[in-house]
């Protein structure tokens, strides 16, 4: 894992570290001071991306918002994002659906009680299905072997750019890419998202104003018709504008799900207490759990922030790029080097954490750290200018789907696994997953 590299190569040589990456100047960070630096103090010349082989295909050429380069577009595209389709009465707005997703799990869960379940592959199905309604309109699972093949496509957009590719770190070596069949996978695969797209907003065009709520598809056909944009807003670059929220949304969800389900089992003192916290809401209330009750959750809140901390699912980060010559704790930073921040080392740097390597949910309990707040000892989301947009609809997800699932269930590791036997090894691509699945055995809570 590179991050683990990092990680010890800043234990040695400290928490700033410069690297040749192939013909890219590149430098790691590894501390909350510095991080404070690149993303605060000096975030106006970090704010741009480097044009990463896979984005410049599969964004559309670079035009979505995670790797479009930085200026007025992504301004325009950032600032849509934010007022459009993630402000909080949009995610608001999308209630039903995660409720309605999350009911259709526990649905499959209580079918099957007391056996052997892939948690893993339900969480994944279920980041899918929320993020697809919501940016397409339609289930991820639908309509699979019809012609749009929606869900084959996707998953495949998500493993391209989960890879890493000869060209990213040497730029004159791309045809390589020609040779190897990289540049003919990526581009069948563009080939195919721009006709799922195409069907998708001919099906939106077609329905017109039905007065039913927006997906993203649809605000982003209402926007690109209004004539107060800097930056005309072309099909491709709708087409990228909601792929990205697609893509950046499923694998993290599913991610902090997955980890701090893990952790729960590895922990099953803290599952209890957790549990106990949401039932006893449930009992005040006299009613189902749903997201009125997460306010009153802070527990389980405090669980999946310390998940985060342990296991970022972007432990690097999305890599940033220098706009121009830089002065970083003494050290000259040349523009065009590339920087990466290693939030993995940051959540466990025992300057910051007590005892940083124990699953602990009450060290949020005892502080005042905020996802809202820049608290740089904890950047599950990053932070600046190209900090995410869309984290408070990833959390919505995970903090609803988590309550319910703890609610609704007893949760016991498979005969003759013990806590000590639960693996934490990762996987890297675009969100740093579990790489065994988790397995766990659901009983339905008998007091229901």
């Amino acid at each position: 894992m590179p991050h683990h590299t990092f990680t010890k190569l800043a234990q040695k040589l400290g928490p700033i570290i410069y690297l040749q990456l192939g013909q890219v100047p590149t430098v790691i960070v590894s501390s909350p001071r510095l991080a404070r630096l690149i993303l605060k103090t000096h975030d106006h010349v970090f704010s741009n991306r480097p044009q990463l082989v896979s984005a410049q295909y599969l964004s559309f050429n670079c035009s979505d918002v995670t790797f479009s380069p930085y200026g007025p577009y992504w301004r325009q595209a950032r600032k849509i994002c934010v007022t459009e389709l993630l402000s909080s009465k949009r995610v608001n707005s999308f209630q039903l659906i995660r409720d309605e997703e999350v009911s259709r799990l526990l649905t499959t869960l209580s079918a099957h009680p007391g056996t052997e379940v892939n948690v893993s592959e339900l969480f994944l199905s279920l980041a899918n299905d929320i993020l697809c309604r919501v940016a397409f309109g339609r289930r991820f699972t639908e309509r699979v072997g019809s012609s749009n093949h929606l869900a084959a496509v996707l998953r495949e957009t998500q493993e391209l750019f989960a890879g890493m590719s000869v060209g990213d770190f040497f730029p004159e070596w791309e045809w390589v890419h020609s040779v190897s069949g990289y540049k003919r996978r990526l581009m069948k695969n563009l080939n195919e998202l721009r006709r799922v797209c195409d069907e998708v907003i001919k099906e939106h065009l077609q329905r017109g104003e039905t007065g039913i709520k927006e997906d993203f598809v649809a605000v982003l056909l209402r926007v690109q018709k209004q004539d107060n944009l800097e930056v005309p807003i072309t099909d491709d670059n709708l087409k990228a504008l909601v792929l990205d929220m697609f893509v950046a949304g499923t694998d993290t969800s599913a991610a902090t799900l997955e980890w701090t389900m893990t952790e729960l089992a590895k922990h099953p003192e803290i599952m209890k207490q957790a549990q106990e916290e949401v039932r006893a809401v449930a009992r005040r209330t006299g009613k189902v759990i749903d997201e009125t009750h997460l306010q009153h959750l802070h527990f389980i809140k405090s669980i999946i922030k310390e998940a985060m901390r342990l296991h970022p699912t972007v432990p690097l980060l999305v890599p940033r790029e220098s706009m121009d010559e830089c002065i970083i704790d003494g050290y000259k930073i040349p523009p065009k080097t590339r920087l990466l921040i290693n939030t993995y080392a940051i959540g466990r740097d025992p300057n910051s954490w007590d005892n940083p390597l124990q699953f602990n949910p009450n060290r949020f309990q005892d502080s005042n750290i905020d996802l809202k707040d820049q608290d740089f000892r904890f950047l599950p989301f990053g932070g600046g200018r190209r900090g995410c947009p869309g984290y408070t609809f990833g959390l919505a997800t995970v903090e609803i789907a988590l309550a319910r699932l703890l609610f609704h269930f007893d949760w016991e590791l498979p005969y003759g696994i013990h806590t000590d036997d639960v693996d934490v090894d990762e996987i890297f691509g675009l969100a740093s997953r579990k790489r065994a699945p988790l397995i766990l055995v659901p009983r339905v809570n008998e007091g229901l």
